[in-house]
C-alpha cells in the first residue's frame, strides 16, 4: 500500500513500503454504517477530492432555514444514517430535519439531524401531543418518545470510529414556544386502503356485468316463449 499511484512511484518507493504504516491508518466508514479497513480506505482515497468536515464548535446559528453545504456535509457525517430508531437508510439519501421547527428552533448542528423521507414526514404529519416526539441533545444524541410514551435513544453513528464528530457544539434556545402541532389534522384520512377501493370497485363493475347478463338472458327467454305468429291468409 503507497500513498501515490504505481505509476508515479520509484523503483525504489515501490520496493521499499513504509514499514508499519498500514497498522496505523484508522478504519473509514461508509455511509450507512459499512466499515472499511483503513489501508482499502486509504487506496480508495488515492485520486479522489478530499472534503475537510469542519465540527461547528460553538458557531452561533445560521440565519435562514436551509443550512449550508459545510453543517449539512458535518450532519450527515455524525449521523451516518436515519435517526428514527431501527432505520439504516444512508445519510446521503435523507433529509436535514429541524428538531424543533422552524423558525421556532435555530438551523444549528445540536437542532440538526438526518432523516428519512419516510420517517421525515411521520414526524411531520404524526408528531404532536400524541404522536412522535423528539428531543435532541448538544453532542447529537436524540431521544424519541413513541404515542405510547416509551423512549427511545438513538446517538451518531459515528460516534464509534470518529468519537470527535460528537463533541458538543452549541446549546440550541428555541426563539418562541411553538405552535400547537397541527400536521396531523391537515393529514388525509382514508376510511379504506387503495387496496381495499380497488377490490371494491372490481367487485362493483362484476355485480353489474352480472346484472346486465342476466337481463339479455331474460329477455332471450322471454322471446323464445312468446308463440310464433299463425301463418298468413292464403288471401
Amino acid at each position: 500500500m503507497f500513498t501515490k499511484p504505481l505509476r508515479e512511484l520509484t523503483l525504489t518507493e515501490a520496493l521499499t513500503p513504509t514499514p508499519g504504516r498500514l497498522a496505523n491508518l484508522r478504519p473509514a466508514a461508509l455511509m450507512g454504517g459499512q466499515f472499511l479497513p483503513g489501508a482499502i480506505a486509504c487506496r480508495a482515497t488515492i485520486g479522489a477530492t478530499i472534503t475537510p468536515i469542519v465540527h461547528p464548535g460553538q458557531a452561533p446559528p445560521e440565519p435562514r432555514y436551509r443550512s449550508s453545504k459545510k453543517l449539512a456535509d458535518f450532519v450527515r457525517c455524525r449521523d451516518m444514517t436515519c435517526r428514527f430508531p431501527g432505520c439504516k437508510v444512508p445519510a446521503t439519501h435523507s433529509d436535514v430535519d429541524h428538531t424543533i421547527p422552524w423558525p421556532y428552533g435555530p438551523t444549528a448542528a445540536s437542532n440538526l439531524k438526518c432523516l428519512c423521507r419516510r420517517h421525515h414526514l411521520l414526524k411531520t404529519f404524526w408528531g404532536g401531543q400524541s404522536g412522535w416526539r423528539d428531543e435532541q441533545l448538544d453532542d447529537g444524541t436524540v431521544i424519541w418518545t413513541a404515542p405510547d410514551d416509551r423512549r427511545y435513544v438513538t446517538t451518531p453513528g459515528s460516534r464509534l470510529l470518529f468519537p470527535e464528530l460528537s463533541e458538543p457544539t452549541a446549546s440550541v434556545v428555541a426563539l418562541k414556544v411553538p405552535r400547537a402541532h397541527t400536521g396531523g389534522l391537515t393529514m388525509p384520512r382514508r376510511k379504506t386502503t387503495r387496496a381495499q377501493d380497488r377490490a371494491n370497485r372490481i367487485q362493483r363493475e362484476r355485480e353489474l356485468n352480472q346484472q346486465e347478463c342476466e337481463l339479455e338472458n331474460d329477455e332471450a327467454e322471454a322471446q323464445a316463449d312468446y308463440p310464433a305468429p299463425e301463418s298468413p291468409p292464403p288471401y
